[in-house]
């Protein structure tokens, strides 16, 4: 749809939990989102099972 090859989602990408794991490929992510043709980030979520859609209170 928007022409990309790759997706990269880091809590799927990196495994949240070990830190073995964390290390070497935390330290790549800046430049993975700095190559980053689109970043979608969940801020407003505790942690990734809590999702990024939220319905507006209005």
């Amino acid at each position: 749809m928007l022409g990309q090859t790759y997706l990269w989602i880091d809590s799927l990408c990196i495994v949240q939990d070990d830190i073995r794991n964390w290390r070497p490929e935390g330290s790549k992510m800046a430049d993975t989102y700095e190559n980053a043709f689109l970043t979608i980030s969940a801020t407003a979520s505790s942690d990734s099972s809590v999702g990024i859609l939220w319905r507006s209170q209005g």
